[in-house]
C-alpha cells in the first residue's frame, strides 16, 4: 500500500507525522483501534523496493537527458565561437548565453551523480528507508458524530535523526509540474482581481492557520467566468502538484462495501477545469489540501474515478477533536530558522 504523509506535529521533543489510516492498514488487518505500547512495531517505509528502484531510475534518466542537452549545447558553442571570430556580434552574445547554459547543465549532472551515489549507498536497504512507526490509529468511521465526517487518521512517531537535518516544518513543495508564472495565473485567473496567492521564492509553501468552518463555506475568489470559488492546492505521491476548486459546500458521500453502505459528510474538491484532469488519484490519500493563503483546508481521504471528485475531511475537526485529545500538548507549528 502507498500514500502521502500529510503533515507534522510535535509534542515536546517528539516528532510525529499524520496520514490516512487506510494508507497503512489494509482491509485484511481489520478495523480495530491500534496503539503501540511494546513489542514489534508497525514500521513506516519511505518507498518500497519497486518505488525506490523507480526513483533511482528517474535520476539516471534525468542525467541521460542532461547529457544529450550538453552535447547539443557543445555543438552550439562551437558554432557561435566560429561566427564570433569573424566579427558577428550577435554570435558573441549567443555564445555567452549558451556557455552559461552549458555550464549550468554540466553542474546539474555532477549534482545528480553525487545525489544518486548517496541515495544508493545510504537508502538501498529497506531498513534504511524506515522513517518511523505507527503509534496510534483509531478505527476508520463514517458519519462520525457530531458532524458526520469520516475519521481516517494514523499517527506516526518519526525518526528525528532522518528528518531533522533537512526538516522544513509543515510545507508543501509546489514542484516543477506547473511553471511559477502559470501557477500564479491559475490561482487568480481574473485580471480585475487582486491575488491573495504569493508564490514562494524557494517553492515551499509554508502552512499557516487551519481554515475555519465558517471560512470554508465562503469562497474567496472568482474564476474567469465570474463564478465564486476557493482555489486549493495539494501535492501527492501520484498526481504531484494539482490545483482544484472548493465551492464552499459540504458533500454527502456514499461508499459501497462488503460491510454495507458507508455514508459520510465530506469536503468535495473539483478539478480546476474540464482540461486539467483529476485533483487526485490513488496514492494521494493523506495529502494536505491548502488554500491560496496556505491555510490548511482538509486531509485528503479519497476520490471517485467516475466523476473526478476528491474528498477530504475538514482539518479543523481531526486536529482539534481527534488528534489533540490523544496527544496533549500537540503543536502544529515549528520554529524553523531561515537558512
Amino acid at each position: 500500500m502507498q500514500g502521502t504523509l500529510g503533515f507534522f506535529f510535535h509534542v515536546g521533543e517528539e516528532l510525529y507525522g499524520v496520514t490516512a489510516r487506510h494508507v497503512l492498514f489494509p482491509d485484511e488487518e481489520g478495523n480495530k483501534s491500534y496503539s503501540y505500547v511494546a513489542g514489534p512495531r508497525k514500521k513506516v517505509v519511505l518507498m518500497v523496493d519497486k518505488a525506490f528502484a523507480d526513483f533511482l531510475a528517474s535520476i539516471q534518466a534525468r542525467i541521460a537527458i542532461l547529457k544529450n542537452t550538453v552535447t547539443v549545447l557543445g555543438k552550439q558553442v562551437a558554432m557561435y565561437t566560429k561566427m564570433a571570430q569573424v566579427g558577428n556580434q550577435q554570435a558573441v552574445n549567443d555564445l555567452a548565453t549558451t556557455e552559461a547554459e552549458l555550464n549550468k547543465r554540466k553542474a546539474a549532472i555532477e549534482e545528480l551523480k553525487t545525489f544518486f551515489i548517496k541515495m544508493k549507498k545510504e537508502w538501498s536497504a529497506l531498513n534504511d528507508r524506515v522513517i518511523g512507526h505507527v503509534v496510534w490509529a483509531p478505527p476508520i468511521s463514517f458519519s462520525t458524530p457530531p458532524h458526520g465526517y469520516t475519521k481516517d487518521v494514523c499517527d506516526i512517531r518519526l525518526n528525528k535523526k532522518k528528518f531533522l537535518p533537512n526538516f522544513k516544518g509543515n510545507v508543501i513543495d509546489l514542484g516543477s509540474e506547473i511553471e511559477c508564472g502559470d501557477f500564479m495565473i491559475r490561482m487568480c485567473p481574473r485580471d480585475d482581481a487582486q491575488s491573495e496567492f504569493d508564490y514562494p521564492e524557494d517553492r515551499l509553501l509554508r502552512l499557516g492557520a487551519i481554515l475555519s468552518v465558517v471560512k470554508m463555506r465562503e469562497p474567496n475568489s472568482q474564476d474567469h467566468k465570474g463564478d465564486t470559488v476557493r482555489y486549493v492546492i495539494k501535492r501527492g505521491l501520484t498526481t504531484r502538484t494539482t490545483i482544484g476548486r472548493l465551492n464552499g459546500f459540504e458533500s454527502y458521500q456514499r461508499r459501497y462495501s462488503v460491510h454495507g453502505n458507508l455514508d459520510s459528510v465530506e469536503v468535495p474538491i473539483y478539478p480546476y477545469d474540464n482540461n486539467s484532469g483529476p485533483f487526485s488519484k490513488g496514492g494521494d490519500s493523506g495529502s494536505p489540501i491548502v488554500d491560496s493563503l496556505a491555510e490548511f483546508v482538509a486531509l485528503l481521504t479519497g476520490s471517485t474515478e467516475s466523476s473526478d471528485i476528491t474528498y477530504g475531511t475538514p482539518m479543523y475537526w481531526p486536529w482539534n477533536d481527534v488528534i489533540k485529545p490523544q496527544f496533549p500538548g500537540a503543536n502544529f507549528y515549528f520554529d524553523i530558522p531561515d537558512n
